[in-house]
Parts: structure tokens; C-alpha cells; sequence
């Protein structure tokens, strides 16, 4: 006795197969139906899709490198802004130094021609305080402005002015107090007296 070996299928399987095979059936017909494209027509589809994305890619390109200068000039621009800024505190701090400075230096052009051996290493002492702020101002850009010569307004300041017999009229006669400048700005202009 041979027993066959059968498979039984339950009905709702048997339905959902049934569909499957139509499904695929109708895939590939549809397939079959349309016009396959000639490799030319690929090609110059491709070839439009390659200029288009070409396009795409130098107008991004384009961006980036503007955004690139901006924020490059962006920065320049901060920086060249703090540069000034530090600039220009660093005038208003000596600005405020300079009339220290000259007290010093009319303390030292009046001092008694009687020192005695006590107080003059006193004097010597400040001397080279003195000394220290001058090279100190140096050092940081500061230099004194010309007096004598021709005056200018920019400069100068006139406290007076008066005729003289050896200095030409418009020349400084003398400078009352010395006038400064920074980095090639007027920090402070020199107090002189000129000649009509």
C-alpha cells in the first residue's frame, strides 16, 4: 500500500495566490507594453540631467564663495574695528598721562642750583622716573610735535601772537607747553606764541 503525499491548502491561501500570480502577470504585460527607449534617448536624458544638476552645483558654489568673502570681511572689518578702538584707549590713557609728564619736567627745570649731597640722589631718583616715562611713551608710538618753524593750526595752538624783530611773521616764537601726537595723531597740540 502506497500512501501519496498530499498537501492540503486552506481556501483563503489558495485566494491569496490566485491574486499574486494575476498581480505579477499584469506587471510584466504592462512591461511589455511600453516602448523600451532607444540608449540614445537615455543618453540625452542623462546628459540633461547632468546640466541641470551642473547648474544646481555652480549656483550652491557660487553661494558658498560669497558667503566665504562676506564672513572674510566680516572678520577684517571686526578686526581693523578693535584695532582702532584699542587705539584709541590707549591715547585717552595718555592723554591723560602727559600732563604728569610735564609736571616732571617743569619740576626738573626749576630745581635749586643748592642741592646738597642729601638731596640729590632724591633728585636723581625722580630723574630716572622721568627717564622711564619718556621711553615708556616712546616705546607705545608717542612723539613730541615740532616747535619751531611755521605754525600750523592742526599743531599748534597760539596763545599769543606778537610781532618780533628776528622770527618771521606765522613762526613760532616759543612753546609754552609741548604738543604730542600718536601713531600720526594729534594727541595733544603745543601751546606756542607766534609771530605777527
Amino acid at each position: 500500500m502506497t500512501q501519496e503525499n498530499t498537501v492540503i491548502i486552506p481556501e483563503e491561501q489558495k485566494t491569496q495566490l490566485n491574486t499574486e500570480t494575476e498581480t505579477n502577470k499584469a506587471n510584466e504585460a504592462s512591461e511589455a507594453a511600453e516602448p523600451q527607449k532607444s540608449d540614445v534617448e537615455i543618453i540625452e536624458q542623462l546628459q540633461a540631467e547632468l546640466v541641470t544638476a551642473q547648474a544646481k552645483a555652480d549656483d550652491l558654489l557660487d553661494k558658498l564663495q560669497r558667503t566665504v568673502a562676506e564672513a572674510q570681511n566680516s572678520r577684517r572689518r571686526q578686526e581693523r574695528q578693535l584695532s582702532e578702538e584699542l587705539e584709541r584707549a590707549s591715547g585717552r590713557i595718555i592723554r591723560r598721562l602727559l600732563p604728569v609728564f610735564d609736571d616732571l619736567n617743569l619740576a626738573f627745570q626749576n630745581i635749586p642750583a643748592d642741592l646738597d649731597s642729601t638731596t640729590a640722589p632724591w633728585v636723581d631718583g625722580f630723574r630716572q622716573i622721568q627717564k622711564k616715562l619718556g621711553n615708556l611713551l616712546e616705546e607705545e608710538g608717542v612723539t613730541s610735535l615740532m616747535v619751531d618753524g611755521e605754525f600750523d593750526p592742526s599743531r599748534h595752538e597760539a596763545v599769543t601772537s606778537e610781532p618780533h624783530e628776528t622770527v618771521a611773521s606765522g613762526h613760532i616764537i616759543e612753546t609754552l607747553r609741548t604738543g604730542y601726537e600718536y601713531k600720526g595723531r594729534v594727541l595733544r597740540p603745543a601751546l606756542v606764541r607766534v609771530a605777527l
